[in-house]
């Protein structure tokens, strides 16, 4: 995974799936969720940003519904399927991890 448009720490979410990049959507995505996310990429705490900071991506959407209640690493986290979605790319969902 990578944030993508902002800083090292900060920027949109974009996770590599089938050997392609794709967003995922901000809808029901917590600060919890982002957590997750954020110690995945070895930073031990998260805030989720809004989308505004850092841009809508383009192309795939790949995760939209998760939730990572429960887990404690992203690939475990539930969600609506891969590739699944109700959402476009002004709602791709911003990390902020410090």
């Amino acid at each position: 995974m990578r944030l993508a448009g902002g800083t090292c720490n900060r920027g949109r979410l974009e996770v590599l799936h089938a050997s392609q990049w794709g967003t995922v959507c901000d809808k029901h995505f917590s600060n919890a969720d982002a957590a997750v996310f954020c110690r995945s990429m070895g930073k031990p705490h998260a805030n989720a940003e809004a989308i505004m900071q850092f841009g809508g991506g383009s192309g795939l959407i790949h995760l939209d519904e998760v939730n990572c209640d429960g887990v404690l690493e992203w690939k475990s986290c539930r969600h609506s399927g891969w590739g699944v979605h109700a959402c476009d790319h002004s709602q791709d969902v911003g990390l902020n991890c410090h």
